[in-house]
């Protein structure tokens, strides 16, 4: 049988529920920003005219808010996997800073989940700059 996680310090605590709460209202910008037509240009893409790994994502995020997956999908396919994490990652946070306690080993969020979601943004970024998406 596995141990029970350990306590979290307060510090620690406290960490989790603050970040538990700013992607939900850092996506909830997302319709906000878009509706300042036109979105500013990352300085990536001003620089050298090519799209940056995550443009389109703004755009992504606010089709996500107004549940429009397929419209998100288009902005930003690459980014959809680091979402997804990011909301699994979050889910933990909170599920952790609620407890006052860390989930163990077998139930945590993998760095290696997020350098598999990263290699994806990467991949659907290196097709966007061919032209093969």
């Amino acid at each position: 049988m596995m141990s029970d996680a350990t306590p979290l310090p307060v510090g620690e605590r406290q960490w989790r529920a603050a970040t538990t709460l700013v992607w939900p209202l850092a996506l909830g910008a997302a319709p906000l920003l878009v509706s300042l037509n036109p979105v500013p240009l990352c300085a990536f893409r001003q620089l050298t005219g090519q799209p940056c790994p995550l443009c389109g994502g703004t755009h992504a995020c606010a089709a996500l808010v107004e549940g429009n997956f397929w419209a998100a999908w288009q902005s930003n396919p690459g980014l959809m996997p680091l979402l997804a994490l990011a909301l699994v990652h979050t889910m933990q946070l909170a599920y952790e800073a609620w407890r006052g306690r860390r989930v163990t080993a077998r139930w945590r969020v993998s760095p290696r989940w997020w350098v598999g979601a990263s290699a994806f943004l990467l991949c659907a970024w290196a097709m966007r700059l061919l032209g093969l998406a």
